[in-house]
């Protein structure tokens, strides 16, 4: 089992993960062919956060170029992506909130102890 500050490491470690994607998602957005990541979290083996990333296969909408050309766009979808960054938010939040009652706890045993 992982110890309460080994679990909200890992669980800041994916939220900046899903951060850093989404960023590049939007980063991405006018990139024409552009397939955007899926950041796919599971529970460890011991406990904590795993973190897989893994291409879209979802194709993006098709548009006609000035060339008369049919372009398939980024399948990127803005709003989507705004709810995961503000889900990573608070789940960065939580995690953070938790490592610190974690510090606040072991300073009153040591005082206990002392």
């Amino acid at each position: 089992m992982l110890s309460p500050l080994g679990a909200s490491l890992s669980g800041l470690r994916a939220s900046l993960e899903k951060i850093d994607a989404s960023a590049n998602h939007v980063a991405n957005l006018g990139t024409d062919g552009f397939k955007k990541d899926q950041v796919l979290l599971s529970e460890g083996v011991a406990g904590g956060v795993v973190v897989e990333i893994a291409k879209s296969t979802e194709p993006g909408p098709f548009y006609q170029s000035p060339r008369g050309e049919l372009v398939e766009a980024s399948n990127v979808d803005l709003a989507e992506e705004a709810t995961q960054q503000i889900l990573a938010k608070y789940a960065f939040s939580a995690n953070l909130a938790t490592i610190k009652t974690t510090d606040e706890m072991q300073k009153s045993v040591i005082d206990l102890l002392a």
